[in-house]
């Protein structure tokens, strides 16, 4: 029998340095919530197609999201090298409309918050630091401000298990979308984190077209909790 992938009981929590949160939040809210389901991703130990690694500290540990819309480019930096939390370290817009390597003061503001590990953990224990390190609500979607947080949440998860089915089958976007019955810019968009035109229930429908069980169980919240929540747990595969 296969058990429960680790992440998605346990995802990291996200922890958001400086005005990384309130710049996401500036942002066009559909870049705001493509930068969200990176970070799920990111929470899960897993790297969303459309993060980078960021050039010039070293290697995969510092991860870029880029997302355009009408015709500027917008970008988040997080860091999953630290075992206990990501850590969102900027949000910017790239107002530069020549090459597409990150501004200069941008990458030396991501320096300034990227810490050792060390450090950084001392500095959020200690609270004695100039920059803010605020600890999310456990859904980056509500510390976004999106209008359905919950919502957001599950399809960003139920997404994450339809872009793992695909790859662990090896299936091309052609592929996948003649099984899902659906067309091929439309299995791009899910690959990459473009959710607006997606109900939790249509992927839900889709996993199952590529050979998923969906089981929903209904049970009472503890008492500890002023509501329920909807919470999506995956099995691991060899």
């Amino acid at each position: 029998m296969p058990n429960p992938i680790r992440s998605d009981l346990r995802p990291k929590p996200v922890r958001w340095v400086g005005s990384s949160k309130d710049d996401l939040i500036g942002f066009p809210q559909e870049v705001t919530r493509r930068v969200g389901v990176a970070l799920w991703d990111a929470q899960c130990g897993l790297k969303a197609p459309y993060a980078k690694p960021l050039r010039g500290f070293g290697g995969a540990g510092v991860l870029e999201i880029v997302d355009s819309h009408d015709g500027d480019t917008y970008r988040a930096v997080c860091t999953v090298r630290f075992t206990r939390a990501v850590y969102v370290l900027h949000a910017f817009q790239k107002k530069s409309k020549r090459g597409i390597a990150t501004p200069k003061a941008d990458l030396d503001l991501i320096k300034q918050r990227l810490k050792r590990e060390r450090g950084l953990r001392a500095m959020v224990k200690k609270r004695k630091t100039a920059v803010t390190v605020t600890p999310s609500s456990g859904n980056v979607f509500a510390d976004l401000g999106l209008a359905e947080p919950e919502e957001e949440l599950t399809k960003a998860q139920l997404a994450s298990h339809i872009r793992r089915t695909i790859k662990r089958r090896r299936l091309t976007q052609i592929a996948a979308a003649t099984l899902m019955g659906i067309d091929q810019p439309k299995v791009s968009a899910l690959l990459n984190g473009r959710l607006a035109n997606f109900s939790s229930e249509r992927l839900m429908r889709l996993l199952t077209a590529l050979g998923q069980d969906v089981e929903i169980t209904v049970k009472t919240k503890p008492r500890n909790r002023t509501r329920g929540r909807i919470r999506v747990i995956g099995e691991a595969h060899a």
